[in-house]
């Protein structure tokens, strides 16, 4: 009976991590995994693309040598595995990538970015403030090709000293905080793009959470960009659907090109959901959550962020996009392809009753529910996923320390 109670207690400590990343942004060896082969769609998409790549203006709005992206949460699990992914790639639209990473201070900073060829470098930025220039100074602004918004509010965890436990963590109070940490900060860059002369990229952290949490079990079709979520249910739903709203002001001006990345749940063992739950599946007290029928939208972390410099890189991608895998997979999928991939057994569920005892809302909404959706703007603009199963983003995450 001690073993139960003792692995039931890890599992109540690190699954709450799932609802981390389950919300998208609510945030070694190379994989040998093999691509998807180009179907008749993607190669549709390819060609639209190589059309819109000559009939659309360029967007590397300055006269700098760099593509340089502003970036906000660059020290979080998307954040610096974009930043390696950046590294890699060296340079954007033929332009060596300098990025600035945006970190929030009492008032805008003034730097003198012609002045260094530094190509990391730190700009301090203030949401609050009264006009554009008083949230990111503008002569910096001016110097962007785009700004990526991935910083929000943890939603797994609660206030307080013993926050970090997350037993019941959606109080009145941190439902705002999860609310104003993402709409106030992304209407006050959406007012900086607003004012733009030159054409920019914005591409602004949302979640595949937006379609609500009711896909469980067979026969539930897959939601897309496409699919209407004006009454979607839940809190990450409407959270969300005000996180793409504070875009507005941006997506008005002509000059500039906004996405809203609908992330889907990061398969990362340096953080997130995965991090916390691969000790438990390594000692093999892994198991179903609930029913295990409800749908988990993932995405390998490599292709997470291999999608987010295609975005950068695609100028007909624009509006709602998701960032999940197309193939399905259910959390019963991924527990056992995790016991796989890991060569441990996974038979200690995680009953319903003790998720809505200990987590409430929040473990109603974000572990007992589900998302199944399909990135079809993605697949359409020509991208091909490196890890599109369940099984090789795992492997991925295993493989390659991101």
């Amino acid at each position: 009976m001690s073993r139960t109670v003792i692995y039931l207690h890890l599992l109540v400590m690190l699954v709450l991590s799932i609802c981390a990343k389950r919300s998208a942004a609510f945030v070694a060896k190379p994989s040998t995994s093999q691509s998807l082969s180009k179907s008749p769609t993607a190669l549709s998409g390819w060609f639209t693309e190589m059309v819109s790549s000559f009939s659309t203006a360029t967007e590397s709005s300055s006269a700098s040598k760099y593509y340089t992206i502003g970036l906000t949460g660059s020290g979080g699990l998307v954040g610096t595995a974009l930043r390696d992914e950046l590294s890699k790639r060296g340079s954007i639209k033929g332009k060596p990538v300098r990025v600035i990473r945006l970190v929030r201070g009492i008032e805008a900073e003034e730097k003198d970015l012609s002045a260094t060829e530094e190509t990391d470098l730190t700009l301090k930025w203030n949401p609050n403030g009264k006009n554009p220039n008083e949230i990111v100074n503008s002569a910096a602004v001016a110097s962007m090709d785009a700004i990526i918004h991935l910083s929000g509010e943890n939603v797994a965890t609660g206030l307080g000293p013993l926050g970090f436990l997350g037993i019941r963590p959606w109080t009145d109070a941190k439902k705002k905080e999860i609310l104003d940490s993402r709409v106030v900060t992304t209407k006050a860059l959406s007012e900086v793009l607003a004012i733009s002369t030159t054409p920019k990229s914005f591409l602004s952290a949302s979640g595949v959470g937006v379609y609500g949490d009711q896909f469980v079990g067979e026969g539930v079709e897959a939601a897309d960009e496409s699919t209407d979520i004006s009454s979607t249910r839940g809190f990450l739903a409407e959270i969300s659907r005000k996180w793409e709203a504070a875009t507005s002001a941006a997506a008005d001006n002509n000059k500039v090109r906004v996405v809203n990345m609908r992330l889907g749940v990061q398969m990362s063992i340096k953080g997130g959901a995965l991090a916390k739950l691969y000790p438990i599946f390594f000692l093999g007290g892994g198991g179903n959550v609930g029913s295990g029928q409800q749908y988990f939208p993932f995405i390998s972390a490599r292709d997470n962020v291999r999608a987010i410099v295609h975005a950068l890189e695609t100028p007909s991608l624009k509006g709602p996009v998701n960032f999940c895998s197309p193939e399905v997979c259910t959390n019963a999928e991924f527990t056992k392809a995790f016991g796989k991939v890991l060569n441990r057994p996974t038979i200690l569920p995680f009953p319903s009753f003790a998720v809505n005892t200990l987590f409430g809302e929040m473990g109603n909404e974000m572990l007992l529910g589900g998302t199944r959706a399909m990135p079809t703007k993605l697949l359409q603009s020509g991208f091909q996923f490196e890890h599109a199963s369940i099984k090789d983003a795992l492997q991925s995450a295993v493989d390659e320390y991101i």
